[in-house]
């Protein structure tokens, strides 16, 4: 909820309390006139204030997901960066080894925490609303399953996200060989590993994951796996994207109608809820409350992107 500044004379005397449909106008740069259609009756607002929260929870689910993607594209841009960095900082090599260790241990350590919220968020979720009556639990740790059974980089790295948490940092080393190349030019290797011997002897609880582990190479260059795993994480997100959207249908619908009735008169106006309250001395302000306009315009884009992906599980028999 926030308030603005607005024009005194553009607002006429109503009761405390009550709630209208308005829009903001824009007649100059320092101010903005407030224009109100009609009375929302306290039912009517009961229902509105339920669909923000609807449409919130689906926000904070994109949300999550979202800060997933970023730090999985972080680790991406720093793997490259390293690379373009090294020969201006080769007179500080060592340094500057120390310091791309830290940053790229730290970049891991942020992603998979944000991956343990997303997942912990979503488990929670989805219990509360099986005890409401809503059937997605099932569904939910059914797809999870089929992650973990059906993909090692989901498995090593969710048993990293516990690795880390007992013993600390996850990666073992990182190093960059310089060699000549043909053309007369430098060719930089970079090598960032986790060590397989060091993760199955620091920690006793891999479960299925030490037999993994055990058939993997000595040293595990962590792009390969990471891009596995955020496979399987988009594929999470997709899924619950679909049960998120039929959540939030509704309530989108209903928001939307009330954008579009003011719309109707008001074009050139940005939709609100006012509410008359008192300021001292006898003088009223509005408080206002604003549609989540970035969450709808988010809920049309998902929708779009869920419908597409189930197509193309349709297609493909999935």
């Amino acid at each position: 909820m926030t308030q603005r500044p607005y024009r005194e004379r553009d607002l006429g005397k109503h009761d405390l309390n009550e709630y209208m449909l308005g829009c903001y106008l824009k007649p100059a740069p320092k101010h903005l006139e407030i224009r109100l259609i009609r009375l929302i009756s306290a039912i009517e607002m009961d229902s509105v204030n339920k669909a923000i929260k609807q449409i919130g929870d689906f926000g904070s689910c994109c949300t999550l997901y979202e800060m997933c993607e970023k730090n999985y594209q972080a680790i991406l841009s720093y793997h490259t960066a390293i690379k373009n960095d090294f020969p201006s900082n080769r007179h500080r090599s060592y340094e500057y080894m120390e310091e791309a260790f830290q940053e790229m241990n730290r970049l891991i350590l942020n992603y998979l925490s944000s991956f343990k919220t997303f997942i912990d968020h979503l488990t929670t979720r989805y219990t509360r609303l099986q005890r409401q009556g809503y059937p997605f639990l099932a569904d939910y740790k059914k797809i999870t399953a089929a992650c973990y059974d059906g993909n090692l980089p989901y498995r090593f790295f969710s048993k990293l996200r516990d690795y880390v948490q007992h013993r600390g940092l996850p990666l073992g080393s990182i190093h960059i060989d310089e060699k000549a190349a043909p053309d007369g030019n430098v060719d930089i290797n970079i090598s960032i590993c986790f060590h397989r011997d060091t993760l199955i002897s620091d920690y006793k609880k891999w479960g299925k994951v030490k037999a993994d582990l055990e058939s993997q190479p000595e040293h595990m260059e962590p792009l390969p796996y990471l891009n596995g795993f955020q496979s399987q994480i988009q594929l999470i997100n997709l899924v619950v994207s679909g049960m998120e959207i039929s959540l939030a249908t509704e309530s989108w619908h209903s928001l939307n109608k009330l954008v579009h009735e003011v719309m109707v008169k008001y074009p050139n106006g940005k939709p609100i809820i006012g509410r008359y309250v008192e300021s001292g001395r006898e003088k009223q302000k509005v408080e206002v409350i604003e549609f989540p306009f970035h969450t709808m315009r988010k809920f049309q884009e998902k929708l779009k992107e869920v419908q597409n992906f189930q197509n193309r599980r349709n297609i493909e028999g999935g």
